[in-house]
């Protein structure tokens, strides 16, 4: 049994709520202690977020106030582009009443394709890597027909996800564009309730879902409203929960139930395509799914890695590959303790 208030005492709320981290301050003020959006203190975290330095330092690489690196190419570099930014700033508690970012998010948006997904490839970047194949001596069919099959091929289940939950965190919830990207996730679910890419040739054969492709969608689906959610979202989160409760969020379902991937047990923060159990565990709890006892193997896992004083220490991200770190990997991590805290307070509600 979670015994939250047991918890609450002993973890080192103040820490979180110190106001050097707005962002954290604003996420334990509403996901831990539970403060709306009319509390005072809130409000005021929320203000200083713009000004917060990994902010300022994210934005001081934008160009003309709409994109990173090259406009042309929101994915490449990894980490570095648009996307990657668009991904993180939502993480951080930015939205579009900064008209940096409604600028950025209205230049993300004309690289959604028709079908609803979002590529990782656009046209420019397709034709250069064209280039270099047929320098290399590859055989390949015209650029005009090369090209736009691998845009099409590249639209990700995992980048799809990741950009719808970003936009809707940003404020565009009720936007058809982000609306027709959900239906796209709901329509290539894969068979076994998870998420495959669905045009990759490297997945074209593959017939179970993927993690990182699955924790994606479902993140997406868990910042929509629940009276916004239609029929078919609800089914297709069922379906994606119920995919990653059967292997207990880590383990192989017919392989004695043995770790999949030890690299899914590192807690890391910011999110972006990879999957871990803490990622797994704050998805579904959001979602609802808090009595499951399929969840208590993660949940072991992720208070194994506690410190005395409830805290969590950050175990990977991409130190030296985004414009700042968010914080020193190997250390006792703001956000993580953020995070863990607010999936142990949803349990606990269950063992009431």
């Amino acid at each position: 049994m979670i015994n939250w208030a047991k918890i609450v005492k002993e973890s080192p709320i103040d820490w979180l709520l110190e106001e050097t981290n707005p962002s954290v301050r604003y996420f334990t003020l509403r996901d831990v202690l539970g403060k709306n959006e009319k509390d005072t203190q809130m409000k005021a975290a929320k203000q200083c977020i713009p000004d917060s330095q990994i902010v300022k330092k994210i934005f001081e690489k934008q160009k003309n106030e709409t994109f990173w690196e090259e406009p042309a190419n929101p994915y490449h570099p990894k980490y570095k582009s648009s996307y990657w930014q668009i991904m993180t700033l939502s993480q951080l508690g930015m939205d579009r009443r900064d008209k940096r970012i409604e600028k950025a998010c209205e230049h993300i948006f004309q690289f959604q394709l028709s079908e609803g997904g979002f590529s990782s490839y656009t046209h420019e970047r397709a034709l250069y890597e064209y280039k270099l194949l047929s320098k290399k001596g590859k055989k390949l069919p015209s650029p005009k027909q090369w090209a736009p099959s691998l845009v099409f091929e590249h639209q990700y289940s995992c980048l799809t996800g990741n950009m719808s939950a970003a936009l809707i965190r940003m404020g565009y919830a009720e936007d058809q564009r982000v609306k027709k990207a959900l239906e796209w996730l709901v329509k290539i679910q894969n068979i076994d309730g998870g998420w495959l890419c669905p045009y990759w040739k490297a997945h074209i054969k593959d017939k179970h879902g993927c993690f990182d492709g699955t924790i994606c969608p479902l993140g997406a689906f868990s910042e929509v409203k629940k009276e916004s959610l239609t029929k078919e979202m609800k089914g297709a989160i069922d379906k994606g929960a119920e995919f990653l409760l059967m292997h207990y969020l880590f383990k192989a379902d017919h392989h004695d139930f043995k770790v999949i991937n030890k690299f899914w047990l590192k807690l890391g923060f910011p999110w972006f395509y990879d999957y871990n159990i803490l990622r797994g565990l704050d998805v579904l709890t959001k979602l609802g799914y808090v009595e499951d006892e399929r969840l208590n193997d993660a949940v072991e896992v992720l208070l194994q890695k506690r410190q005395d004083n409830w805290s969590w220490v950050l175990e990977t991200a991409p130190i030296g590959r985004m414009h700042t770190n968010i914080e020193p990997k190997g250390k006792p991590s703001k956000w993580i303790t953020m995070i863990a805290l607010r999936v142990l307070k949803r349990l606990s509600r269950a063992t009431k």
